[in-house]
Parts: C-alpha cells; sequence; structure tokens
C-alpha cells in the first residue's frame, strides 16, 4: 500500500523546508498532499514565495495519512500553533500510530508548546532549545517510542526529508533516494 503524507503550509512557513520535503518524499514514491490551512490554496512563504497547495485544510481533516508535517519558519509556526483545526489533527494522527514530523521553529512553537508529546525526545531551530524538556542536538531526530520526527532549519531539510522516507519506507528507500542527490558532507546518505 503507498504511503501518505500530509504537508501543511500556513503564511510565512520556511519555503526550503516545504519543498524539499514535499520533492524528496515524492521521490521515494510516497503519495504526498500539500495543504495549505485556510481556505484558499495560495499561501505567500517566509521569502516571499507564494506556493499553491493541492488542497484546504477543510479538504483533509477527515482524512488519514501516516506521516503529517509542519515546516518551519516563525511565522508559519505561529499560524501553526493557532490553528485549532491543525492542532486537533495531530492529536487525532498520534492516537491513530501515526507520524508527525516537524522542522525548524515548529517542534517549539507547535508541538511543545500545545505539549503534544511530553516525554518524547525532540530537535529544532536552535534558539528554540529552551522550550524542550527533552532536547537533541541532531541535525534530525526520530523518537520512535512517540512516533515523532524533528530536525532543526532550512539547511538540515534533506536530512528531515530522509528521515521520513527511512521510517515510513525503510533504509534502502532512503538511500536510493539519496544517491540521486550528492549529498554533502554530514548527511547522513543511508548507504
Amino acid at each position: 500500500m503507498i504511503k501518505q503524507a500530509l504537508v501543511f503550509l500556513s503564511n510565512g512557513c520556511e519555503e526550503t523546508e516545504a519543498v524539499t520535503t514535499i520533492d524528496l518524499l515524492t521521490r521515494a514514491g510516497i503519495n504526498v498532499t500539500s495543504a495549505s490551512i485556510y481556505n484558499t490554496c495560495e499561501v505567500k512563504c517566509s521569502r516571499g514565495v507564494t506556493i499553491l497547495t493541492q488542497s484546504t485544510l477543510s479538504e483533509v481533516q477527515n482524512k488519514d495519512f501516516d506521516v503529517i508535517v509542519l515546516p518551519g519558519g516563525l511565522k508559519g509556526a505561529e499560524n501553526f500553533r493557532d490553528c485549532a483545526v491543525l492542532i486537533d489533527m495531530l492529536k487525532q494522527a498520534h492516537q491513530k500510530g501515526g507520524i508527525v514530523a516537524a522542522i525548524c521553529a515548529s517542534p517549539a512553537m507547535v508541538l511543545q508548546y500545545h505539549n503534544l508529546f511530553p516525554d518524547a525526545r525532540m530537535t529544532g531551530y536552535p534558539e528554540t532549545k529552551d522550550a524542550f524538556i527533552h532536547w537533541q542536538s541532531e541535525r534530525v531526530y526520530f523518537d520512535d517510542k512517540n512516533k515523532v520526527i524533528t530536525s532543526q532549519g532550512p539547511g538540515t531539510s534533506i536530512d528531515f526529508a530522509l528521515k521520513i522516507i527511512d521510517v515510513l519506507l525503510g533504509r534502502a528507500t532512503a538511500a536510493k533516494v539519496a544517491q540521486q542527490l550528492i549529498l554533502p558532507i554530514g548527511i547522513d546518505s543511508y548507504q
């Protein structure tokens, strides 16, 4: 069965993190749905890039996904934090055993703020370190017990996406995608 990923976007989200994740998950054969948290598909990202999502929040809120992804960007993370329907979706996904993945400001501003994973070990944008009870300094971290994947920022977007692929489809698939990318030193190639 094909794995399903939902990548949320909001005004002010970090476009590098969003697009890199969407691209790499798609390369891995994961069915990716991008969704705006608004009633429109147009999202203006943190650096002014406009992205058109495939869906809106209301169109995806009653569907199940194997992973829900939150890119960062401070304003984008604040918008995610303040979206009650999104927070309910994250809670439901967690209760059903789904994976939640967040990068940059979103682990602190959304997951920690709402205490969604009180015992989870997480990472995030280094300046948000004090928001975490169980901080991890890795570029990307998967807390298997809590089914949460977190990462630090735009420069770790590839690490983040490859870890999602690894968790959903296995190390061999992550290695196959990584091989296409000509990775710099420091990023796990899963070889």
